[in-house]
Order: structure tokens, then sequence, then C-alpha cells
């Protein structure tokens, strides 16, 4: 699934399908929640900009929800947020391909690439992340034992 992040009259956000009419394209503004189709602005391509490296990195950054967001670390194709936690104040990392998130955090950098890897090159049902983390042992992943053994 690609993202497409783009600034539209000044404001970053992703482009997307109108509900009715697959063939119209839509401006989905950063946070703008749960949305009708039929209420975002068509969009018109004379004001239309692709977002730059580091507006995509803003957009990332302003649309996550999973806590507050300390540092992006980017290698690669790979964006990982560093962020802490909302109920107990943890510091996990929540990785991104290409500004897609993949859906899932972690606790510690290590496990998210070894996580991000195994979700680009086998999906997002892999058993890869259990394998490598139990491979190069246990207290890379202090849960992965019990989690899939359960």
């Amino acid at each position: 699934m690609k993202v497409n992040i783009v600034r539209y009259k000044g404001q970053l956000g992703t482009v997307v399908s109108d509900y009715n009419n697959r063939e119209i394209k839509k401006f989905l503004p950063i946070n703008y929640g749960s949305y009708y189709s039929d209420r975002l602005d068509t969009i018109n391509t004379d004001f239309l900009e692709e977002a730059s490296f580091d507006e995509k990195i803003e957009f990332i950054e302003k649309s996550f929800s999973w806590g507050k967001v300390i540092k992006v670390h980017v290698i690669g194709e790979y964006q990982i947020i560093e962020y802490e936690t909302k109920i107990n104040k943890d510091i996990n990392f929540h990785p991104y391909i290409n500004f897609c998130d993949i859906g899932h955090s972690y606790y510690t950098l290590d496990e998210a690439l070894i996580g991000v890897i195994a979700y680009k090159y086998d999906g997002a049902n892999s058993q890869a992340f259990y394998y490598v983390t139990r491979m190069l042992g246990s207290d890379i992943h202090k849960d992965a034992k019990n989690y899939y053994e359960e």
C-alpha cells in the first residue's frame, strides 16, 4: 500500500478516492479524523504538490496517535518513531516503510528493525520476527517466547 502524502493549498494531507466514484480524488488533511468523502475538497491539480521528505516526516509525526513522539529514526526506506506510550510512559518504537505504517510497535529499536524487515520481506502475518529474535537470544524480545507459545 502506497501512501500519497501531498501538500495541497499549503496544507499537508493525503489523496483519497471518493466513495461513490473511485476516479475522483479528494484531499484528506492531516488529523482530519473520520470523514465522508463528499465533505472533502476535490483535488485541483494546480494546487497539488508532492510533499518533501521533511514534510513526510512531519506528516507521520503529526498523525501519530500511539503516544508522544520523541524522535523519528530514518534508516534507508524505514522510518521508526520512538515514542512514549500514553498509559505507562514506556519508550516504544513504531516502524513505517516508505511512510506506510506497518501497524505494530516494538520495545526496542533492534526489535523494530527486525520487525520491519520481516514485514517487508515476509508480510504482515510473518513468523520471521519470532524466529529471528529466538535465534538471537531471548533478551532481544522480552515477551517473544511467551507470546508465541501461549
